[in-house]
């Protein structure tokens, strides 16, 4: 089923804010990215300050962006998605008031993969313009199946969908002792890949080509030619593809990604990471320490923290912040200056 526009005359639960902006979907972002050749940053907006700094750097350097919190986030992070949209919502009113244009912005559900009728719903319903459903270690049979349900609910409310093939950070190339010799036998297959999105059709197409969650231990090898591969196979289902795990990356490897037709890249470790440098030293240690006795990292026990942390002045933090989201803007995504493209902008 053909995406509809996101748009009030399709979905009620769009809201229209001053001049009549609303959100964009993937297909309004992706098409124009692909057709000029840059990428979309998607950030994962893990407390209030991380949005604001990426909302600030997207209105500075006029670049389309993607706002996003995974199922897990939104408990350890405590950014549901009612609260990521109503943050969200306020801070687009106050970007346009202090720079009287707009950009266009995506609020996207990422990674899930637990209870996907209950994160749908609750995206649907609180206005999200994407979501992501993440089964990418199902069967091929039943993430097509679940997947294409979920597209017949949402496209017709302009909602996209991204869907996953290939486990990001594939646990059994994780294990692997010669993971850097044997890394392309776990890539995404372009068959898998063609198959799930034929099936599925989707707005957008996340896949394993050596990518991995978090900050790299060891150097990326990133499968440039498998990613080319993959996004011309798809293309012309109106699929785009979709790079997880891009902190650690150079600005030049963004760029190789780009050239191999990638438009959406997940960007969040390398933001959260600059947030964390400005918490007291006595709130880390106290946030590590009880991180390392739940075996979990740091960013996942935010939530038991966050009376301390919510009344700290993060004003440095957030022009760091910033500063580093539209330098990877301008230098890895080539997106400043974009969003003059989008004819409704």
């Amino acid at each position: 089923m053909a995406i509809a526009e996101f748009s009030k005359e399709n979905n009620l639960h769009v809201r229209e804010m001053s001049g009549g902006f609303t959100l964009s979907n993937l297909k309004t972002l992706l098409s124009v990215a692909d057709k000029e050749g840059f990428g979309v940053a998607a950030c994962n907006v893990r407390s209030r300050f991380i949005l604001n700094s990426v909302l600030e750097a997207a209105w500075r350097e006029k670049s389309p962006v993607i706002l996003e919190i995974a199922e897990s986030e939104a408990k350890y992070c405590n950014m549901p998605p009612d609260r990521v949209a109503r943050l969200t919502y306020e801070r687009i009113e106050a970007m346009i008031t202090k720079y009287e244009y707009n950009v266009p912005v995506c609020i996207h559900h990422d990674h899930i993969q637990k209870d996907v009728d209950g994160c749908v719903d609750r995206a649907i319903n609180v206005g999200f313009s994407s979501v992501e459903v993440d089964l990418s270690k199902h069967p091929l049979d039943e993430n097509i199946a679940k997947c294409k349900e979920v597209a017949e609910k949402i496209h017709p409310l302009g909602i996209s969908l991204e869907v996953e093939d290939g486990e990001i950070g594939n646990a059994e190339a994780l294990a692997d002792p010669d993971v850097e010799e044997n890394i392309s036998k776990y890539y995404s297959k372009v068959e898998d890949c063609v198959r799930l999105c034929e099936a599925v059709r989707p707005e957008a197409l996340a896949f394993f080509v050596g990518n991995g969650h978090g900050q790299y231990l060891t150097r990326p090898i990133i499968g440039y030619k498998r990613i080319k591969e993959i996004c011309d196979a798809v293309r012309p289902l109106g699929v785009y593809g979709v790079m997880h795990g891009g902190s650690g990356l150079t600005p030049e490897e963004f760029n190789k990604c780009i050239a191999g037709g990638a438009r959406k890249f997940n960007y969040a470790t390398s933001i959260s990471d600059i947030w964390f440098q400005y918490f007291p030293k006595e709130l880390l240690e106290s946030m590590d320490k009880r991180a390392e006795e739940q075996g979990k990292p740091r960013r996942k026990v935010l939530d038991q923290f966050e009376n301390e942390w919510d009344k700290l002045d993060f004003e440095e933090a957030e022009k760091e912040m910033t500063d580093h989201v539209a330098m990877m803007m301008r230098e890895a995504f080539l997106s400043s200056g974009k969003a003059d493209l989008y004819p409704k902008i």
